[in-house]
């Protein structure tokens, strides 16, 4: 009995898992003879299809099946297959193994730009009339997607396979980019000068070559992403058209980190910052109980912005016990909001300069 099976991936909310297999035998199988262990446990079964000459097989999700471990030392996340044991009873099969990435990953090509002092991976996708002027999304990760596996910024959750499927859904005309900060030591990761100084040199590099409008440009962010979003809309206000910024607060080089590891991290926010930060369509996420980065920093900023004006922010601010299993990941609600990305594509510089 030769079996080829194939195990799906599918990138979630919160990350890359295991969700199916394909099961493909040269020998009649019975379903109820076949079984999948992991780490010495049967995997429960949700439903099974009978497909040509096989099976196709859909897991009820477990942590178990998550294609990534986190590295607490590092504070990354590593990509480790899960190794399922297949079995067939009354049968010692010949067994070939695949694994099937999630769908949207080959529609976006992976490149490196470099500049004097600093290499970026990057992964951009496009979709529509490149004799069109386009809107560009720049989305920045967190922590835990630093390092030199370039697909990473993908697997970690779901966002940006959440604007391609929207862009492409809905027949957008629009770019995504997805840079890829480097690992290091220390917990730096977009809060360092020189990768923030090569972001600009590489959007406008896309710029050009894919067609940008430059009054529809939007920035989007997670974590260490989005209190680098919330730097960048306060320093360089002018670039963007709209930030999004989940988890996240206003990072300055030489501001004071307050709070701590366990109770979240944040910093004040200066009238400058505020002042700047008003002028730009902003709809940040946080989530009350977020013990990474304390919801004190989107607090922070709105009071800073409403002492301005108010009129270009919203605020969404989870209650406490309602971003499960992760209360740091505000982004898993967030890009659920049926609203949010209408309300991000409509945004743009000219629009603001008539108000």
């Amino acid at each position: 009995m030769k079996i080829n099976i194939t195990y799906n991936r599918e990138v979630l909310d919160n990350g890359d898992f295991i969700t199916s297999a394909d099961v493909i035998s040269d020998t009649k199988i019975a379903k109820e003879d076949m079984s999948f262990t992991l780490d010495g446990e049967k995997l429960k079964i949700h439903n099974i299809e009978e497909i040509e000459k096989g099976y196709h097989v859909e897991f009820e999700l477990t942590e178990k099946l998550s294609t990534l471990q986190f590295d607490a030392d590092k504070f990354i996340n590593n990509v480790v297959l899960p190794q399922i044991i297949f079995s067939v009873k009354g049968f010692n099969p010949d067994i070939n193994v695949n694994y099937q990435e999630d769908s949207f990953i080959k529609d976006f090509k992976m490149k490196i730009f470099q500049t004097d002092k600093i290499q970026l991976s990057y992964l951009i996708y496009e979709n529509g009339n490149k004799d069109t002027k386009r809107p560009l999304v720049l989305f920045l990760h967190g922590s835990g997607e630093r390092g030199f596996n370039n697909t990473l910024p993908l697997l970690g959750n779901d966002v940006p396979k959440t604007y391609h499927n929207y862009i492409k859904t809905n027949h957008q005309n629009a770019v995504v980019l997805v840079p890829q900060a480097t690992w290091a030591p220390t917990l730096n990761g977009w809060f360092r000068k020189d990768f923030r100084k090569a972001l600009f040199e590489l959007i406008a590099k896309v710029e050009k070559e894919y067609n940008i409008d430059k009054d529809r440009i939007y920035l989007s962010g997670l974590s260490n992403g989005a209190s680098t979003s919330w730097y960048i809309g306060a320093h360089h206000a002018d670039t963007f058209a709209a930030i999004i910024p989940c988890s996240g607060f206003v990072y300055g080089d030489d501001k004071q980190e307050l709070g701590n590891m366990k109770t979240g991290r944040y910093m004040e926010v200066t009238q400058e910052e505020a002042k700047a930060l008003a002028s730009v369509p902003i709809w940040a996420f946080h989530s009350e109980d977020d013990p990474t980065v304390s919801v004190q920093g989107t607090r922070k900023a709105k009071s800073a912005i409403e002492e301005v004006d108010d009129s270009n922010l919203k605020v969404t601010i989870y209650p406490r016990g309602t971003v499960l299993p992760n209360p740091h990941a505000s982004w898993s609600r967030a890009y659920n909001t049926p609203e949010l990305l209408p309300w991000l594509f409509s945004q743009s510089k000219a629009k603001q300069a008539v108000k």
